[in-house]
């Protein structure tokens, strides 16, 4: 299949100038595989057991046990197959929610409407840590970005006209960006749109293991990076770099929330506070020219500190990060599990302005406060079957199953 024509492209194998061998590794995670589970489809209804209460104690990981949030469900509202994502848009009371495999399904007063509103199935493939990976709505809502990844295994930014009653016009699919990826996995997904109109696009490392291609904290490099785009003509500007997999991103009171897919040990919560007065600097596109059109001070771009550091710990030694931003919290591998799948702030119930945010090996669920800078992590749920995000939509917070269940936080 022809690769679609981007208004910009970036090629991930051309910088790195190496030659690559693709790898295949399971979904958003180091080490999890893909839940096993039988794929439901839009439309059928929710499983048997339905509603979940909050675990008790509900103070995990140094909490103080000083608020109590018994009364916290979950309930199985829906089932779609492989659901990864979930969005909304200004003047439309439904809910759109990705399946990985390539549709979007429009989800309202319970139900999700008999045909899908886009099909790009025949433009990506489902697998692994592939496919239709991300969708976000312009300001006025007549305009759906989508982040997924072509046939060849390379990021593609494209967006659609969406009409009043919320269909999607497949003839006016616009490619406007591609990122090639040089190994299977760690294509993050996420894609947000700032009150600027501005698109925010977390990107992963580029894939394999222990950022082999040393891309993260590379300025010439799209990978490992938090991009502004210009969905006008594809031109964007690095606002962070030193990431190694930040599938799901949320940006809530200018305040940009990213869970960091760990290596080793540690899964990372991070935050770039003030995102719109981050100015950035703009990616020139070939490591061989200058890296970019001014020079990179501790201003201009965020370093997170991938592969220099995983979470606070010393990581590639080769690897250099000064400025490294700490996690706002982080995790390490065992009973809590090995693959943050996520999260996004509460803004209404008892969990209003606490970031909530899951893994997805072991389906545990916490939450953490916005308002302090070493916030504790506070357990909710356990258990999960494959918690693939949690996302908000029309100010609903709701937790997806890559197994296929959708739950909603009920409060």
């Amino acid at each position: 299949m022809r690769r679609p024509t981007s208004t910009s492209t970036f090629g991930a194998r051309a910088l790195a100038r190496v030659t690559v061998t693709l790898a295949t590794v399971a979904l958003v995670s180091c080490g999890a595989q893909p839940a096993g589970a039988p794929a439901p489809i839009a439309g059928d209804p929710p499983r048997g057991d339905d509603t979940i209460a909050a675990t008790r104690p509900s103070p995990d990981i140094g909490g103080s046990g000083s608020d109590d949030y018994s009364n916290v469900t979950l309930v199985a509202v829906a089932t779609l197959d492989q659901v990864v994502d979930a969005a909304s848009r200004t003047g439309d009371a439904a809910t759109y929610f990705v399946s990985r495999t390539g549709t979007i399904h429009r989800f309202v007063d319970g139900t999700f409407a008999p045909d899908a509103v886009l099909d790009v199935s025949d433009l990506t493939e489902g697998d692994g840590e592939r496919g239709l990976l991300g969708l976000a709505f312009s300001g006025d809502g007549a305009t759906a970005y989508i982040n997924y990844t072509d046939r060849s295994g390379d990021t593609i930014i494209a967006s659609l006209a969406v009409d009043s009653r919320g269909a999607f016009n497949r003839d006016s699919l616009r490619t406007i960006l591609t990122v090639e990826q040089p190994f299977r996995n760690h294509n993050a997904g996420d894609i947000v749109v700032e009150p600027s109109g501005m698109l925010l696009v977390p990107m992963g490392d580029g894939g394999s293991a222990n950022d082999p291609l040393r891309v993260s904290l590379d300025d010439s490099s799209p990978l490992g990076k938090v991009l502004r785009v210009d969905p006008r003509d594809g031109s964007m500007t690095m606002l962070a770099k030193g990431l190694r997999n930040p599938w799901r991103v949320d940006l809530y009171d200018d305040r940009l929330w990213l869970a960091d897919v760990g290596q080793s040990q540690w899964e990372e919560v991070s935050v770039l506070d003030g995102v719109s007065q981050w100015r950035g600097v703009t990616l020139s596109g070939s490591r061989s020219a200058t890296s970019t059109d001014q020079d990179t001070t501790a201003t201009d771009v965020a370093d997170f500190g991938w592969s220099a550091y995983e979470a606070n710990d010393r990581f590639n030694t080769d690897q250099s990060s000064p400025s490294h931003i700490g996690p706002v919290v982080a995790y390490q591998h065992g009973d809590d599990g090995c693959s943050v799948s996520g999260g996004a702030v509460a803004v209404s119930g008892a969990l209003q302005s606490r970031y909530v945010f899951a893994d997805y090996c072991s389906g545990r669920v916490w939450s953490i406060a916005t308002d302090t800078a070493s916030p504790t992590m506070t357990l909710h749920f356990t258990g999960l079957d494959s918690p693939s995000a949690v996302v908000r939509s029309n100010d609903d917070l709701f937790i997806l199953s890559l197994s296929g269940t959708i739950w909603k936080l009920d409060e």
